[in-house]
């Protein structure tokens, strides 16, 4: 085979990984480090059954929370998926671990809205910086994995996002509209429980 055939198809073959790669749901990681620069993830508390975290920019001193996530495991003790379950707990970010080791990944939206946050929550106003009460937007929806033709609703995750990172039409925008009736749930303690760190 000629060297340039070769090489053009190194290229082409590269570029199909690299398109199953990004393939999928945009993720927090993605969005918050193309728009400010920088990402990390702070577990803020975890145990077998629930994760909550701090998906943040920034580093040191002047971290930002731009999306509060509280994760609940559905079906964590799956051998498909158990190493990368491990990371996660450990502090891994869930959607880069799940599509860097190959696996497909759906948001089933549940919820999507704007909900006003009272000043009770004073963990979150700290971690994100900014005054309570106010209006942030909030994304409900499963975590769906799949590989070989199998799928898995790995978690159910819910998200409030720094006013300055998605508001709700944002959020409709990437996601698409919800024709999922949630009307009887319109405040946030619904979706996150008690105040944090209360």
């Amino acid at each position: 085979m000629p060297k340039f055939r070769q090489i053009v198809l190194h290229i082409a073959a590269t570029l199909v990984l690299l398109g199953c790669v990004v393939s999928g749901p945009p993720l927090n990681s993605d969005l918050i480090e193309r728009r400010y620069g920088s990402y990390g993830v702070e577990i803020r508390e975890a145990d077998s059954e629930r994760r909550v975290a701090s998906l943040y920019s920034g580093s040191a001193g002047n971290k930002i929370t731009r999306t509060y996530a509280v994760t609940e495991f559905l079906a964590p003790q799956r051998a498909e998926y158990r190493a990368e379950h491990e990371r996660v707990v450990a502090g891994a970010s869930i959607g880069t671990t799940f599509r860097a080791a190959g696996w497909d990944i759906h948001k089933q939206s549940l919820f999507i809205g704007a909900l006003e946050v009272p000043e009770s929550y004073s963990t979150l106003a700290r971690l994100m910086n900014i005054g309570l009460p106010e209006t942030l937007a909030v994304h409900e929806y499963l975590f769906i994995v799949s590989r070989d033709e199998r799928s898995w609703s790995y978690a159910r995750i819910v998200e409030v996002h720094h006013p300055d990172f998605l508001g709700a039409a944002d959020l409709a925008a990437l996601h698409g509209e919800i024709l999922f009736d949630d009307s009887n749930r319109d405040r946030i303690h619904d979706f996150l429980g008690p105040p944090p760190g209360k």
